[in-house]
């Protein structure tokens, strides 16, 4: 006992000299360009998302960490924005037809990354570029093109890019140049679709908080929301394409979010394990042998499937599989059943992602098991690998 009280001290006083040590040592930035709204590092965009309040007082400003389709889909807005501040864009099928959808009814999306999905670009006319240079010094510096938010000298920034440009303009006349670099490459774009507008941008690190507060860059964030409109009643902020789904927040992850407390953590069960080996040499008793317990679901399942072999039953095997089949698309892709007519079809094809001419031809042979009294066995094997299909290339 007393040598283990004299290990225990030793540990913890070499614990407490290198927590002391790591506090001492001077700050590492994380210069990860994360653009979250809680991010206080250099490339975090915690300052910008603060400064909403103050650019749009009268709007109710609601931060997403899920998709846009889960935000706006069934929702009609006509007088709100959705901000995307992303390192890489690249929204799903669904998302980008509901983001679309959006502006079309009067919206705004302004957005802005260093790569933007293709089909979006192709859907407004425009390619993206990013030159390949990395400096330590001013890497580009840009300006608007509005004589009215034009500044007296070039915004410039350190550290990172921001010389990505947009080129290729096909839609001219719903596309306007908001933005150029140095070079008088546009790099902020507005593009009108439907009754709304898309504001692209191409240099995201313009919207971080180090860009932000160094020289004359505090007010270009500012001017470039300018361009929507002041009158917005909602404005939709996106934390989803940054991070993915939202995370639990645990006590093991407020842990491993920082360094000290991660190293303190792992000596700390490296000491006890170190410990627990130690006992074990001394107390540790022989482990019975215990048998696991027998999986019998394959042995019910080949009875079962037996018993619909023997009786050949294939009208009850079929109407089981309909049955299995609605009853996913229920649960799934909450579509009704009720009526299987041509929205029923464009609804389940919109939201599975299975064509069209799959769904109609499953249809087709549920019509057919209905209207027969007896199922021959091809019918039964049609039915049943469209159906299997449909679960294969259907979105989980």
């Amino acid at each position: 006992m007393k040598g283990n009280k004299t290990f225990i001290l030793i540990f913890v006083a070499l614990l407490v000299l290198y927590i002391v040590a790591q506090l001492n040592q001077p700050k590492h930035f994380d210069w990860t360009p994360t653009l979250r709204d809680n991010d206080k590092n250099p490339f975090g965009a915690f300052v910008p998302y603060t400064e909403l309040k103050q650019i749009f007082g009268n709007a109710h400003i609601q931060s997403h960490k899920i998709p846009a389709y889960n935000v706006l889909h069934n929702k009609y807005e006509t007088n709100s924005a959705y901000i995307f501040l992303e390192p890489e864009f690249q929204p799903g099928k669904t998302d980008l037809d509901e983001l679309l959808q959006y502006v079309e009814d009067g919206n705004t999306v302004f957005l802005s990354s260093f790569f933007i999905d293709k089909k979006l670009l192709d859907t407004l006319g425009l390619k993206m570029e990013q030159f390949a240079n990395l400096v330590s010094n001013d890497s580009t510096s840009l300006n608007f093109v509005n004589p009215v938010l034009k500044a007296r000298e070039n915004y410039t920034f350190k550290k990172s890019m921001i010389d990505g440009y947009f080129k290729d303009l096909k839609k001219k006349d719903s596309t306007l140049i908001l933005g150029i670099t140095q070079d008088s490459l546009p790099d902020f774009v507005r593009v009108q679709y439907g009754k709304g507008y898309f504001l692209l941008h191409a240099a995201p690190l313009c919207f971080s908080n180090y860009f932000m507060l160094y020289k004359n860059n505090y007010d270009y964030i500012a001017k470039a929301l300018s361009y929507i409109s002041p009158a917005v009643t909602t404005l939709h902020w996106d934390e989803y394409y940054k991070a993915g789904r939202d995370e639990p927040d645990t006590p093991l992850r407020f842990f491993l979010s920082n360094t000290f407390l991660t190293w303190a953590l792992w000596l700390t069960v490296a000491a006890f394990l170190l410990l627990v080996l130690f006992e074990m040499k001394r107390r540790q008793r022989i482990i019975p042998v215990i048998e696991p317990l027998r999986n019998t679901t394959l042995d019910f399942v080949e009875t079962v499937s037996s018993v619909y072999y023997s009786q050949h039953d294939n009208s009850s095997i079929a109407k089981k599989k309909i049955q299995f089949w609605f009853d996913h698309i229920r649960q799934r892709y909450f579509v009704s059943t009720q009526t299987t007519d041509d929205n029923f079809v464009e609804q389940l094809q919109r939201k599975s992602g299975v064509s069209k001419e799959l769904i109609e031809k499953i249809l087709t042979n549920i019509k057919q098991v209905e209207e027969q009294s007896l199922v021959t066995d091809e019918l039964l094997t049609e039915l049943s690998k469209s159906i299997d299909k449909f679960y294969q290339l259907s979105k989980t």
